[in-house]
Order: C-alpha cells, then structure tokens, then sequence
C-alpha cells in the first residue's frame, strides 16, 4: 500500500464501490445471520402478500424474499444499482425514486430497510420512518436495521470521520411520537467481519469510512496503522464487530 496516498472516495455507482462492497460480503456473516433474522420474521408474518424494499440496492435482499410474497416492490433511486436490481429481481417492481418520494400503492406486510440510513441526512431520518410506516398494511411490519452504535466499525469510523450512526435514537423519537399507537422494539443481532489478509482488511475498513462523506480522507497509512492496532487477530487474520441493530415497529391493534 502506498503511504502518500490517502483514502480512497467511492461514488456509489463506480466499479471500484461495487468492488469493495464484494469485498466485504466475502469476509462477513453480516447478511447471513441477517437472513436468518428476517426469515423467523417473516414466517411469522400475519400475511405475506406484500414485501416492500425500501432502499433495495442492488437486489441482493430483495431476492430472499420474491418466492415468499405475492407482490414484491423495490424502491431504489441510485441508477446504477437499479439497472443491478432489475437483473437480480426480474419479477420484482421497480420504483426508482428515494423513499420520501415513493409511492407504492399497496399496503406492505413487510416494509424493509436495510443499511440505508447512512445515505439519508439525520434530518430525515423522522420522516423517512413516518413515511415507511405509513405504508404498513393492517397487521404488518416496518423494519429498519442498521449497524450497532457500539460495533467496531462505528468506532472506526468516529475516529476517522468524527461520527457513528445510533438507531435507538430514532427507535426513541419514534415511540414518542406515535404514542399508543405503534409497538416499537430494538433487538441486536451479533455479526463479524474476519478479512483474510491485511489488503482485504483495509478495503474493508476504506469501505466503512465512505458511509459518511469525507472532504478531507485521511490518510492510507494512517488507517492501515489502525487496522493493525484494533484488528489483528490470530492466525494472520482480522476480525471486527459489525452487530446489527433491528428497529421493529407494528401498528398497535385497535
């Protein structure tokens, strides 16, 4: 790696983001242990005619679910993941505008969020979850995940970036709200990233800092040095908490 360099900024739509994404699905359980999360949820479901993917990316989630429900409806805005989605997702249909601006057009029994908020401003963040839940059928669920406040990553990230994401506020500010008439329940799921290598390792960690938008990146070196402090572990390998946190919310039974 080259020390006069400085972290690399992703635009989302460029090959070298998808890439590094790739990376980081290869070297993680974080969807799996997702997966395994969602699928209970859903089996438990009331009803399972309408799935809503709100910020569906490229469709890797999305797809899970298309045999579970009658009508799946994936709102994605970034281009170049749509055009992904349609390729993963044929059946699926495809709304490409950002989530305040949608309009679905059927209640959702299941109203999905995921790794979204990072590319929402805070300011939104209200909205964006009144707006999800009002597209709730009777009987279904909104649910919004995002990585824990505590996890490695986020202290990475507060460190380089001076911020990490806090679901519980939002979970907090939601419940006061809506007083009565939503149950609103955060549950946190445990998940790692184990990187092969330091090359892996530091993609992954340049990855995380690109959750917020960095004018001024630091420096190659200078990450590269906190991998190995905080990361190293036995066996030549790497490993770092990414737990998720599961914002639950249901209308409440008249």
């Amino acid at each position: 790696m080259s020390n006069d360099t400085n972290v690399r900024v992703y635009d989302s739509r460029s090959a070298a983001y998808h890439q590094a994404f790739q990376v980081f699905l290869e070297n993680t359980d974080q969807k799996v242990v997702a997966r395994r999360w969602l699928d209970e949820l859903v089996r438990e479901l009331a009803a399972r005619h309408v799935f809503i993917d709100a910020g569906a990316g490229n469709g890797q989630v999305t797809a899970w679910f298309l045999g579970s429900f009658e009508r799946t409806i994936a709102i994605e805005p970034n281009p170049s993941l749509a055009d992904d989605l349609r390729h993963a997702c044929p059946g699926a249909e495809l709304l490409q505008s950002r989530i305040l601006q949608a309009k679905p057009g059927a209640g959702g029994d299941l109203v999905l969020c995921s790794h979204v908020l990072y590319y929402i401003d805070r300011s939104e963040w209200a909205t964006t979850a009144d707006r999800m839940a009002s597209w709730l059928a009777p009987g279904g669920v909104l649910v919004v995940v995002l990585q824990s406040h505590e996890t490695d990553c986020m202290r990475m990230l507060e460190a380089f970036c001076g911020h990490r994401f806090d679901l519980s506020g939002l979970a907090d500010e939601f419940a006061a709200r809506h007083r009565g008439r939503y149950r609103v329940e955060m549950q946190q799921v445990a998940a790692y990233v184990t990187a092969r290598d330091l090359a892996a390792a530091f993609t992954i960690g340049e990855f995380m800092l690109n959750l917020l938008p960095m004018s001024d990146p630091p420096e190659r070196q200078a990450l590269e040095r906190y991998i190995l402090q905080h990361f190293a572990a036995p066996g030549a390998l790497f490993r770092f908490s990414c737990h998720q946190d599961f914002l639950v919310i249901r209308p409440q039974s008249e």
